[in-house]
């Protein structure tokens, strides 16, 4: 009597180090994804299933193709393939009788991996498609997919898939689409499975494609476990110079890098948001108290710091190894002195700076946390500490946009105020579309100026303000600028509005307590904000402008 075939429901097939997952349609060794093609798998799927008997080769024939009339040359091809891949052994062939697997099979449960994604929000880079590459660029897109990953790695916040393991997935073909000529991309892949085999929430798919000297990288986030797509965009470079390859490429990853990871933030706070805490860890808490904390910093109402403290603080007592949540407690002190929401401004500084050091201390390479370092020292009139651990932050990370601008504004304002500017400039460049953008609009108007470029900072005050609604900071910018350009009506109007948005800013402000230890820039900035405030006459400005 013929044995009956082992049951795939919910189960999973080992032998020796490989397992077999129906579920997935995938086969991996050492959890590894291994490339097998559709015709390959349901042969071994076959032979798996009848572990136990000698299949004969018309049965196998239907089990692959079906009622498709094709050659018996087309089974010893996956024949040939299975054997290449898991050993002659793997697959006997019985003379007169058909064929039978070769080695002890096991039946496991076919557990989902997506069911225990990590803490942190998980991205894989998968391979690029490639269009249109010369042969002796092929390596173009490859090398691209790799630096993205390198770039998304260091923000310490996400759980990045190693270049090896997402290129387990690059010969993943639908082999009835088949590669298209010149193209060595994966064909019909289903990223939810990927996802799932290699247990992260977000996939990064994309495509280089060359038309001559031009080169267009094309890339898109998809939520991979709830299948909604996020962000996709491209950037477009030219190749004058086969020698500037490598500049091309860096400028490229860096590109998508930086616009990816402020997206995966802004998915990953609408889906706390959306969670319970008992569904979120402490890791989760933290999460969701830095995405309150970054919604709400440049807002004078406290509410949203003091809930993003709460939050941390939960994630604390549940974790106290958690540097998230110690990074968000520098974050909550550093604004609460920054708009003056503190009866103590001393011990807010203090706890702020011992909150940073805590979390450095449990992860030195978190670039956010050093940032926060070296604002804090800037509020507590330390200015040698925060450049240099401004300037860490920027080396540990040097894709992130939002570090970068906040050292263009600090050089400005306490190093090499010439580097302001031209810093400033660069972070926008790095992420043109970013979420925090008028932050930096703002950086560049603080550092214009130190410069003396009243009309650009009038300029940029006026941008960020379309992006910051109920924000002091580009109102005090604002306000100053306008004075600089001899607006004085203007200049009135916007320190009206600033009294009214942030008035403990504006007191402090006025009483002469700004965030720079530059003479030139403070005299210039305390007059010129005096003037705008009806306290100095329009005199005092021309004196110093």
């Amino acid at each position: 009597m013929k044995p009956e075939p082992l049951s795939v429901s919910a189960q999973a097939f080992q032998f020796l180090d490989f397992t077999l997952r129906p579920s997935l349609r995938q086969l991996s060794r050492g959890g590894v994804p291994l490339a097998l093609g559709s015709r390959a798998y349901e042969l071994l799927l076959h032979l798996l299933a009848h572990a136990e008997s000698v299949v004969p080769r018309d049965e196998l024939m239907q089990a692959v193709w079906g009622d498709a009339v094709v050659g018996d040359n087309n089974l010893n091809v996956q024949v040939a393939t299975l054997r290449q891949l898991l050993g002659r052994e793997a697959v006997i062939t019985v003379p007169g009788r058909g064929l039978r697997f070769g080695h002890r099979v096991r039946l496991v449960d076919d557990a989902d991996p997506a069911s225990e994604l990590p803490a942190r929000p998980s991205v894989v880079v998968l391979p690029f498609s490639d269009f249109g590459a010369e042969r002796q660029w092929a390596w173009f897109a490859d090398c691209l997919v790799e630096d993205v990953t390198t770039a998304l790695s260091r923000f310490r916040d996400l759980f990045v898939v190693a270049r090896n393991s997402a290129f387990a997935w690059r010969a993943q073909v639908d082999e009835k689409a088949g590669e298209r000529a010149g193209e060595r991309a994966v064909e019909g892949r289903d990223v939810r499975s990927i996802a799932r085999a290699l247990g992260v929430r977000y996939v990064v798919e994309g495509s280089v494609r060359f038309v001559g000297a031009q080169v267009r990288a094309t890339a898109q986030l998809i939520d991979a476990v709830s299948g909604s797509h996020v962000w996709a965009d491209n950037i477009d470079a030219v190749i004058d110079d086969r020698s500037a390859m490598f500049a091309v490429q860096t400028r490229i990853a860096a590109g998508i890098a930086t616009a990816l990871a402020p997206q995966i933030d802004a998915a990953e706070a609408a889906r706390t948001r959306r969670a319970t805490p008992a569904d979120l860890g402490a890791f989760g808490q933290a999460q969701a108290a830095w995405a309150v904390v970054s919604a709400g910093e440049m807002a004078f109402d406290a509410g949203p710091r003091n809930r993003a403290a709460a939050l941390a603080r939960e994630a604390l007592a549940a974790d106290p190894s958690c540097g998230l949540a110690w990074r968000v407690l520098a974050a909550v002190q550093w604004w609460h002195a920054y708009h003056g929401t503190t009866d103590d401004f001393a011990a807010t500084v203090a706890a702020g700076r011992d909150a940073a050091d805590a979390a450095i201390a449990i992860d030195a390479q978190d670039h956010h946390a050093w940032r926060q370092k070296g604002l804090l020292a800037f509020m507590a009139q330390d200015p040698a500490t925060g450049l240099a651990a401004l300037r860490h932050a920027h080396e540990l990370n040097p894709n992130c946009a939002v570090t970068l601008a906040w050292l263009s504004l600090n050089e400005a304002l306490h190093g090499e105020a010439a580097r302001g500017v031209p810093l400033a400039e660069a972070a926008l460049r790095l992420s043109p579309r970013d979420p925090v953008r008028g932050e930096m609009l703002c950086a560049l108007g603080f550092a214009q100026f130190a410069m003396r470029d009243y009309a650009g900072a009038a300029a940029s005050a006026q941008a960020a303000r379309l992006g910051m609604v109920n924000a002091a900071p580009p109102l005090v910018l604002g306000a100053i600028a306008q004075v600089g350009t001899g607006d004085l009506p203007a200049a009135a109007a916007t320190f009206m509005l600033l009294n009214q948005t942030a008035p403990a800013l504006a007191a402090a402000r006025l009483a002469g307590r700004w965030l720079s230890t530059n003479p030139d820039y403070l005299t210039r900035a305390h007059t010129f904000l005096r003037v705008a405030a009806g306290l100095a006459p329009p005199e005092a400005a021309d004196a110093v402008r």
